[in-house]
C-alpha cells in the first residue's frame, strides 16, 4: 500500500467460492496495523485454493487480470476494541453475496492487535504521557507518536492516511487513466461502521470533503457518536473516565495478573460468562486483551471517547454529511448502552423538525446486540440489512422501511 510497506509473514488468506479475504498488517502513520482485503477472483478454477491463495496478494504480487475491477469499494472501520479481524467473516458475507464489482476493505485501530511492533512496547508506553505526548525528559528522543493511537485525533488522522493509500492502490491496479489523468477514474466509496467507528468516519468525512464526494453511501451499525446512555451507566462510566489516571494503571495491573491463570481458564470464563460463543472471537479477545500494552490504549483512547463524545446529536454534521450522501443507520436492542433506542428516536424527532436530513433511515432489530460480530447466529441480519441497503442505493430508499427478516423482531 502507499500507506506503507506489508509484513508477508503475518499475511493470512481465506477463501470462499470466488472471494478472496487477506488479512495482513500494512504499516500507516508510522504503526504496523491489521488490515482485510476482500476480493472477487477471476481464475478460471475458482475454487482451487491453491488457485486462489497464489493469486491472493491483491497489492504485491498479483497479476492485474486475477481480480475483477470493483467499481465500488466497502471501507470498514471497526468499533472498540478497534480489531478488524473479527469482522472478516461478516465483511467476506457482503462482498461475496453482492457479486462482481464489489470489494471491501478493513483496517484495525493504531495501536489494536497483537505483538509489540502493533501495540507499542513498554519504553514507548512509558515515556509518554497519556495525552500521547513524550514527557519533559524524552522530547529529543525518536519515538514513534503515541497521540496516533491514543487520541481520536490520532485515529482519525490513521483512516484518511489508510484511504488515501487505498485509493492509491487502487488506481494504480486498474484506472487505466493513473497516469494521464489520475483524478478522473476513482472507485465509489460506501462507508461501513460500527459503535465508534461511525463517529470516526463522520469526523473524516468532514475533514476531507473530496472523500465525502466520492462516497455513495454510509453504513452505521450501532452508531457510538453520541455518549447519553441510561443514568446509571452514564454515572459509573463518566466517573471511570474522569478518573483514568487512575483506571488505567488498575486496568494494566489487573491484565499483568490475568497472564498467570492458565489461557483454557480465560477462555472458558470468555464463554461461559461473557457469552463469547464464537472459537475466533475468543482467540483473539485472549490473544488481544491478556497483553498490557493493548490494555492500555485500549483504555486511554476508550476513555477520552467517553469524555469528549458530545451528549446530543451532531445535526450539523449530519446536515452536511447528508446534503452529499444517504446514510443508513442500524439500532439494537439488549439493551445498548452506547447506541440505545431512544437515540433513534431523538434522530426522527430531529428530522421531523427539519433539522436532520430526510436522506438517513433507521432500522431498529431488536434481538440483535451491539457485539454481534462474537455471536454467529447475529451476523447473518446485519449482512441482510447491509444488502438491502447497498441493492437501494439510487432507488427510492423509503424500501428501506419495508426491510424485514425471518424470525428477527424490528421496531422503525
Amino acid at each position: 500500500m502507499k500507506a506503507g510497506s506489508t509484513d508477508a509473514e503475518s499475511e493470512h488468506v481465506f477463501s470462499v467460492k470466488s472471494i478472496v479475504a487477506v488479512e495482513r498488517k500494512t504499516s500507516i502513520c508510522g504503526w504496523p496495523t491489521d488490515a482485510v482485503f476482500i476480493d472477487h477472483c477471476n481464475a478460471k478454477n475458482a475454487e482451487d485454493d491453491s488457485a486462489l491463495r497464489q493469486n491472493s496478494s491483491l497489492h504485491d504480487r498479483a497479476p492485474r487480470r486475477d481480480f475483477c475491477k470493483p467499481h465500488t469499494l466497502l471501507l470498514f472501520v471497526p468499533g472498540n476494541p478497534g480489531v478488524v479481524h473479527w469482522y472478516t467473516v461478516f465483511l467476506t458475507r457482503v462482498v461475496e453475496r453482492l457479486g462482481m464489482g464489489y470489494a471491501a476493505r478493513g483496517v484495525s485501530y493504531a495501536g489494536h492487535g497483537v505483538g509489540e511492533a502493533v501495540v507499542g512496547n513498554a519504553d514507548e508506553h512509558r515515556r509518554s504521557d497519556y495525552s500521547g505526548s513524550p514527557k519533559v525528559e524524552d522530547r529529543n528522543r525518536k519515538l514513534r507518536n503515541m497521540k496516533i493511537p491514543w487520541t481520536m485525533d490520532g485515529q482519525i488522522q490513521h483512516k484518511i492516511s489508510w484511504i488515501d493509500g487505498l485509493i492509491d492502490d487502487w488506481r494504480e491496479q486498474f484506472s487505466s487513466n493513473s497516469k494521464s489523468n489520475p483524478s478522473k477514474d476513482k472507485p465509489n466509496l460506501i462507508f461501513i461502521s460500527h459503535s465508534i467507528g461511525a463517529h470516526f468516519v463522520q469526523c473524516l468525512l468532514l475533514r476531507r470533503p473530496d472523500i465525502l464526494a466520492q462516497t455513495a453511501h454510509i453504513i452505521h451499525l450501532m452508531p457510538f457518536f453520541r455518549f447519553d446512555p441510561p443514568p446509571l451507566k452514564r454515572f459509573m462510566l463518566s466517573r471511570a473516565a474522569s478518573w483514568y489516571e487512575f483506571v488505567i494503571p488498575m486496568m494494566t495491573a489487573l491484565v499483568n495478573a490475568a497472564t498467570n491463570f492458565p489461557r483454557r481458564w480465560v477462555d472458558f470464563y470468555l464463554e461461559r460468562y461473557v457469552g463469547l460463543n464464537c472459537p475466533k472471537g475468543r482467540k483473539i479477545a485472549l490473544d488481544i486483551f491478556l497483553n498490557p500494552n493493548m490494555m492500555r490504549n485500549h483504555l486511554v483512547l476508550g476513555l477520552q471517547e467517553i469524555r469528549e463524545l458530545p451528549e446530543m446529536p451532531n445535526d450539523v454534521a449530519l446536515r452536511l454529511i447528508g446534503g452529499m450522501c444517504s446514510t443508513s443507520i442500524l439500532f439494537c436492542g439488549c439493551p445498548d448502552q452506547w447506541a440505545p433506542l431512544f437515540h433513534m428516536e431523538d434522530l426522527k424527532r430531529l428530522q421531523q423538525n427539519s433539522k436532520v436530513p430526510k436522506s438517513i433511515k433507521m432500522l431498529y432489530i431488536e434481538e440483535l446486540r451491539h457485539d454481534f460480530v462474537v455471536h454467529p447466529e447475529m451476523i447473518e441480519p446485519v449482512v441482510g440489512f447491509c444488502l438491502n441497503v447497498i441493492g437501494g442505493i439510487g432507488k427510492d430508499l423509503n424500501a428501506l422501511e419495508s426491510f424485514r427478516l425471518p424470525e428477527i423482531k424490528s421496531k422503525l
